[in-house]
């Protein structure tokens, strides 16, 4: 049985040679960032007006806790002439010079954050503003406030898109309390059918996960497991090419989630407080998610905290199984808490604790795996981190931080009995328990030195990241039996247990990255990263430049570029699949008493001095175009080839039914991926943040290396090349929040691609054809809903009403792809229409 994978087709090549265009780009003026506030004046003593030199004005820009606000964008009007226009830098200032006395009209904006467009500074007497900006809250004590609305960013080379804190909430996704299924919303994040997310052809294992700055994947395995509340999360920001060297490790793109802070508001906001029922075989709950937050001050304009807590219940029952044995229940929850403290004006100290637990008892339910074949199942995780920021007088600002974590997971089988694979169904318990243990700790540290000027302007910061890595994993495997349909023994299959073990690598890393404006409608960023580990036992550089560049002055039309080289963290489950045992298959003749064929034993052999860090060089160009009104067009065009990955080979494999059979399963650096990409967005911004969009992407995944070879998952086939399983040459996105009434919302979300591909096997564990050579069916999901704002007893409350899937399509996510099996073809797994009902508490009127 398959999962579902991304799709292919063949694609337009795009060469590496757009890297050419990065040292062409388009002007910038200095950094920027926003929100909404007050601001505090130093005035200077008047003069006469007609005697008055040109005056300086510095501008310091803050958020509600006092934190700088990098790359705000700052427009001073005066009353007569053209603005005059500029973004801060890595500490949140800049300084205008040589401008004319006199009053101007001040605009700070940045998006994620409320404008502040009222003031007017006298320049002449006022040498100094600081500009305090508020992030956008869903509701707001503040009636007249103004959204900075979507623009195109001066100061960005990179190639990402945002989810923000409304998008997240307003919008309709299968599963709203996860925010790993609404980053798919994005052009270029594909997820499988497992939940992990691959972003622009990369595997889950290639993508660095982060919370609030810090490495939250899982340590052995680099999966994206950690979950946080969604109304907790600032911004969910998807970085896909021409990011900053300060990510290594990271060939497949960055996940960044943002969470929010608290106050001097008290705050609390909760949703979904009441459960879900259903009349299954009686009335029961089948679904429950209350969310809560609490936020305020400890100590106003000193500290801060925030809490936010989830708690999921889900309880799915199969009207297959027998009464007695036909349900299994999930219960998970989450807690982040979180404080701030100002030690001092230009110093402040965040602490996070991030916990996460999950527990089912019968894992691995379905109608074809009755309930003695389920598994006890619970994962674990604690995540403490702190987090130091320190803006000195001199523009200099230093950043510090440490976490530390641990992941705890442990699969029981039911009991001991044999298990049995039969093309009807499965029986007995379970073969596998597992019991296992990761770790990481962390620490980072950024220094941003202040503005130097030199043929241009450098924004310079350089910083460095250390990770001590564990997974200590335990495995029992038991041996079991596949049967034919009539229950004929076709095959036999046997484990040596290995001794428990640990493996441990420690990474360093360290970059240094310019952010240098030419001229005003000009920027370049170079940039160089080195990175080793205790595994691969090498320093490797990987350079990168990337540059933007203004074709008007008015900053409506922009082309960025860059080239970059990549690599990917050592992966631990790879690497200590050599101490995991061995397996042994026996295959039987049809009657299912004489051996066909002598025992195949399978090992995997791991030679670390013989390993090399993967190199990935990625190469992307784009084009952003304001168009009337408020609407904007992005073209991008993306190449990324990587060799030297990680895979497993078996050489003396043949694709015969008659063998030779072999499991000598060796690592190698021997795989190379490829993806190609034309993408293009749309996006229309109404006023208050009310939005269209739309993208469709052109693209490619393809591999030299499809299989994953593992001691539970065999393949008795050599190694082989085709599309990823996460494949898919055309897709279409779109969704949209807008206004029905003045308290009545509406939104949807579109998702249509080619149906992703997987491989046909036999029952001997052979492919048949290609691999990844079939696909799914066309997927197609609507999702719509619409919400109403009223207040009850002083409290502003919202409720939802929507249909997931409401075409009720067909969209499977496993298929029965043995041909032997008299299931052949079938596909399963597809989730159809439903209907849904959300409550949230908003806050006091």
């Amino acid at each position: 049985m398959h999962g579902s994978g991304p799709e292919r087709r063949t694609i337009f090549g795009i060469r590496a040679r757009l890297a050419t265009l990065a040292i062409l780009l388009a002007g910038v003026s200095p950094a920027l960032d926003l929100p909404s506030g007050a601001i505090a004046a130093t005035p200077q003593p008047r003069q006469a007006a007609t005697l008055q030199p040109p005056a300086a004005l510095h501008l310091s820009v803050v958020d509600e806790n006092g934190a700088a606000v990098p790359s705000a964008r700052i427009t001073l009007t005066p009353g007569q002439g053209a603005p005059v226009r500029g973004e801060t830098d890595y500490a949140g200032r800049k300084e205008f010079t040589r401008l004319e006395p006199g009053a101007y009209s001040l605009r700070v904006e940045k998006e994620g954050f409320f404008a502040v467009t009222r003031m007017t500074v006298h320049v002449g007497e006022t040498t100094a503003v600081e500009v305090r900006l508020n992030h956008v809250r869903e509701f707001t004590e503040q009636v007249n406030v103004v959204y900075s609305p979507p623009a195109i960013d001066p100061v960005k080379t990179q190639s990402s898109e945002t989810l923000t804190s409304e998008d997240i909430i307003d919008l309709p996704y299968p599963v709203s309390r996860d925010i790993r299924y609404a980053l798919p919303m994005l052009p270029g994040v594909l997820q499988d059918s497992t939940g992990q997310l691959h972003i622009d052809g990369a595997s889950t294992r290639q993508v660095y996960d982060q919370i609030d700055g810090f490495n939250v994947a899982d340590p052995a395995t680099d999966l994206f497991l950690t979950r946080v509340s969604v109304d907790a999360l600032r911004s969910a920001e998807v970085a896909q090419s021409r990011y900053s060297t300060e990510f290594g490790k990271s060939s497949g793109g960055v996940i960044s989630l943002r969470t929010s802070n608290g106050d001097n508001h008290w705050r609390i906001t909760g949703t979904d407080p009441f459960p879900g029922l259903e009349d299954r075989r009686g009335l029961h709950v089948n679904n429950w998610t209350p969310r809560g937050i609490a936020s305020g001050p400890i100590r106003p304009g000193k500290a801060w905290f925030m809490d936010a807590a989830e708690l999921e219940y889900d309880q799915t029952i199969y009207t297959e199984l027998p009464a007695n044995a036909d349900r299994y229940a999930v219960l998970r929850g989450s807690n982040l808490s979180k404080g701030q403290v100002n030690l001092a004006d230009n110093n402040n100290l965040t602490v996070s604790l991030l916990i996460n637990s999950l527990y089912s008892p019968h894992s691995g339910l379905d109608p074809l795996d009755p309930i003695s074949t389920t598994q006890r199942y619970s994962t674990n995780a604690v995540l403490l981190n702190f987090k130091d920021q320190h803006l000195f007088q001199n523009g200099w600002l230093l950043e510090a931080g440490f976490q530390t974590s641990s992941f705890y997971t442990r699969l029981v089988p039911l009991g001991s009995q044999t298990y049995v694979i039969n093309p009807n169904g499965t029986s007995g318990n379970y073969y596998l328990t597992n019991h296992g243990e990761g770790g990481r700790n962390e620490i980072i540290g950024n220094v941003f030195v202040p503005p130097l000027h030199k043929k241009g302007k450098h924004e310079i910061k350089i910083g460095i990241d250390i990770d001590r890595v564990s997974d200590y994993e335990q495995y029992t495997r038991n041996p079991y039996v596949v049967e034919s349909a009539n229950g004929v023994l076709t095959r036999s299959v046997s484990f040596t247990n290995a001794p428990p073990f640990t493996r441990f690598d420690v990474e360093e890393g360290g970059y240094a990255q310019d952010r240098w404006t030419i001229s005003p409608r000009w920027l370049v960023e170079p940039g160089v990263r080195f990175d080793s580990d205790s595994i691969v036992q090498r320093a490797e550089a990987s350079p990168r430049i990337a540059s933007a560049f203004l074709l008007k002055r008015d900053g409506s039309s922009k082309i960025s570029a860059g080239i970059g080289v990549y690599r990917d963290a050592s992966n631990l489950d790879i690497l200590t699949r050599s101490l995991s045992g061995t397996r042994t298959d026996s295959f039987y003749d049809p009657t299912g008493t004489f051996l066909i064929l002598p025992p195949v034993l399978s090992t995997f052999t791991v030679d670390p001095n013989q390993l090399r860090f993967s190199i990935v060089n990625n190469a992307s160009a784009a084009l952003e175009q304001k168009l009337p009104r408020t609407t904007y067009l992005k073209i991008e065009l993306m190449d990324r080839r990587a060799r030297d990955i990680w895979s497993f080979v078996n050489p003396g494999a043949s694709y015969s039914p008659t063998g030779p059979f072999s499991g000598n399963f060796i690592l190698t650096n021997g795989r190379q991926d490829r993806y190609e990409s034309a993408s293009a967005t749309f996006r229309h911004v109404f006023k208050q943040n009310h939005e269209i969009f739309v993208a469709y992407t052109r693209a490619r995944a393809l591999t030299n290396a499809d299989f994953t070879y593992s001691l539970d998952s065999v393949l008795f086939s050599p190694q082989a090349g085709g599309p990823l399983p996460w494949d898919a040459p055309n897709r279409v996105v779109a969704h949209a929040f807008l206004p029905l009434t003045h308290k009545i919302d509406a939104a949807y979300t579109l998702d249509w691609r080619t149906g992703y591909p997987f491989t046909l096997f036999n029952d001997a564990e052979q492919i048949v054809g290609g691999p990844y050579s079939e696909r799914f069916p066309t997927y197609f999901s609507l999702d719509v809903s619409m919400e109403r704002r009223f207040t009850i007893f002083g409290f502003q409350w919202a409720l939802r009403a929507g249909v997931d899937n409401i075409t009720d399509r067909g969209d499977y996510s496993t298929v029965n792809s043995n041909v032997d099996s008299p299931e052949f073809l079938t596909y399963s797994g597809a989730l159809g229409r439903s209907f849904i009902a959300r409550v949230r508490l908003l806050g006091r009127k």
